[in-house]
């Protein structure tokens, strides 16, 4: 019996009820009487609080009389707007209110998924699923000839050539004068883009080892690169990037708990399709 209310009590659809029916009762708790059906619209001290709590997040301060005065008065007017809207129909057949109101739905079921919490070995597989998201990216050693700010694609073209053809030579011939190194050692993605600035990882990464390669560009100017040593992936361990993977565990959670849920109020209806028939060719 134990076992069977533990694994009840860690379902992620009843967590999903629990919390959406604990929103909904704070959220009327909050909200007070705005049935459409009552002509009668009260402004007790809750809403005033919320009200003036607003105003506050926006403006870093407390409304003044006069302020509150008109936040009220356009609370009301609003209520009233929304009260006749709902009697009129009008919320019917309205596409942005249908994608509203699934989206608040969305929401609850999502906010319940970022509330759990996984259990250590719920992690561990978690992370060992998914362990390509959590590797270290491959280290690169490599050499560059810097060409300038903008040499013409002729006159790059041209140095990558004479390079693949002599690749031996001294490229001190071909390069202009820079205070960047001609030489990196291993170094991961983001101490690469570090010197020689942000993206320049990206263009070498599947450039072959120990062949003159390019151009790349960075935001210094053109380069050719020739990949020297290229150091394989490593999986980070889980104690380092632990937040990283609790957080993708959440998220795909909150896919599954939405799911869960679409698929529980689906059950609840009988869905009918009529397709329109298929027009016939005109016969000659």
């Amino acid at each position: 019996m134990h076992q069977i209310l533990t694994r009840l009590l860690r379902e992620p659809l009843l967590h999903f009820f629990l919390i959406a029916g604990l929103i909904y009762l704070i959220g009327a708790r909050a909200d007070g009487p705005t049935s459409p059906e009552n002509d009668l619209i009260v402004i007790d001290e809750a809403r005033v609080v919320q009200l003036s709590r607003q105003f506050n997040s926006v403006w870093q301060r407390q409304p003044d009389a006069g302020e509150l005065d008109h936040l009220i008065a356009e609370y009301i007017r609003e209520e009233v707007y929304y009260r006749d809207a709902l009697a009129l129909g009008l919320d019917r057949n309205d596409a942005i209110v249908r994608q509203r109101l699934r989206q608040k739905l969305e929401f609850l079921s999502d906010t319940s998924a970022q509330l759990l919490e996984p259990t250590g070995q719920e992690l561990q597989e978690y992370y060992t699923q998914h362990s390509a998201r959590y590797q270290r990216d491959a280290k690169r050693a490599f050499e560059q000839v810097y060409l300038g700010q903008a040499p013409s694609s002729a006159s790059a073209e041209a140095a990558l050539a004479r390079l693949i053809a002599h690749p031996d030579m001294d490229v001190s011939m071909l390069a202009e004068r820079t205070m960047l190194p001609a030489e990196l050692r291993l170094e991961l993605p983001e101490g690469i883009d570090s010197v020689y600035g942000r993206g320049f990882f990206e263009q070498i990464r599947e450039f072959p080892v120990g062949v003159w390669s390019g151009p790349v560009i960075s935001s210094y100017g053109t380069h050719l690169v020739r990949v020297l040593d290229i150091q394989a992936t490593e999986l980070r361990p889980l104690v380092e990037v632990r937040e990283l993977v609790v957080r993708d565990w959440r998220t795909d959670k909150a896919i599954e708990v939405r799911e869960l849920d679409y698929q529980t109020r689906r059950a609840r209806f009988d869905v009918q399709i009529v397709l329109p028939e298929t027009a016939e060719a005109d016969t000659p």
